[in-house]
């Protein structure tokens, strides 16, 4: 065992074997192993996820991947205000969450920017146990509001990410308001972070790029 790596649903280890490192998931019970091993195999044929290396009963062991942290590049890029940058990582992770619902008909539900890396251009996921049965909106939100949640400074610093995010997707704010708000409290309980939910919610409401001055909104 070279590393601990945390997880709150299994166990999860970076292993070194034969020179080579891969990641060891040690799951509560098979079912568990089941539902993840699946997905990830699913996915993995297109690139977007690793491979399945070996399974015995509730433990598999994973290709490892090597790759940018998707969550520190889109930190560092919100508190260099790097528009360029958001915008990439919007478009980049468009492409992954749509990729998902076409070749599994899930989406991954809630995420959470610490779970893919930026490996070869693209945008990779690496934790597929909270992948479910929904619709692409639910992905927006949960993408939109882990956004605002890790933006460093001001939430406004974050709204080229999710002004692309939107055009990727091809909806407006208002087409996943009531869906966002719900991602909101969720999360702000979680991790209790004091947030005001209703007037975050207000000023994403009046979203609008091209005739609203953000910072005062905020």
């Amino acid at each position: 065992m070279v590393a601990t790596l945390s997880a709150k649903d299994k166990e999860v280890y970076k292993v070194k074997s034969q020179g080579d490192f891969f990641i060891l998931k040690v799951y509560p019970d098979e079912l568990a192993a089941d539902k993840e091993v699946d997905i990830v195999k699913k996915v993995s044929m297109t690139g977007y996820a690793p491979q399945v290396i070996e399974r015995e009963g509730n433990k598999v062991l994973y290709e490892y991947l090597e790759g940018d942290n998707f969550n520190e590049v889109f930190k560092l890029a919100t508190m260099n205000d790097d528009t360029q940058t958001m915008e990439l990582l919007a478009s980049r992770l468009s492409i992954f969450l749509q990729m998902i619902y076409s070749f599994t008909d899930c989406v991954m539900k809630n995420l959470d920017f610490r779970n893919y890396l930026i490996k070869d251009g693209r945008v990779m996921g690496v934790d597929f146990s909270n992948v479910d049965s929904g619709m692409p909106y639910e992905d927006l939100a949960s993408a939109i509001t882990c956004a605002l949640f890790n933006c460093v400074g001001e939430y406004y610093g974050c709204f080229p990410f999710i002004q692309k995010l939107l055009d990727c997707f091809k909806l407006g704010m208002m087409d996943v308001i009531n869906e966002i708000k719900l991602k909101l409290e969720s999360v702000s309980k979680k991790t209790k972070e004091s947030v005001d939910v209703e007037l975050l919610i207000d000023t994403l409401a009046n979203f609008d790029e091209k005739s609203v001055d953000w910072r005062k909104l905020i």
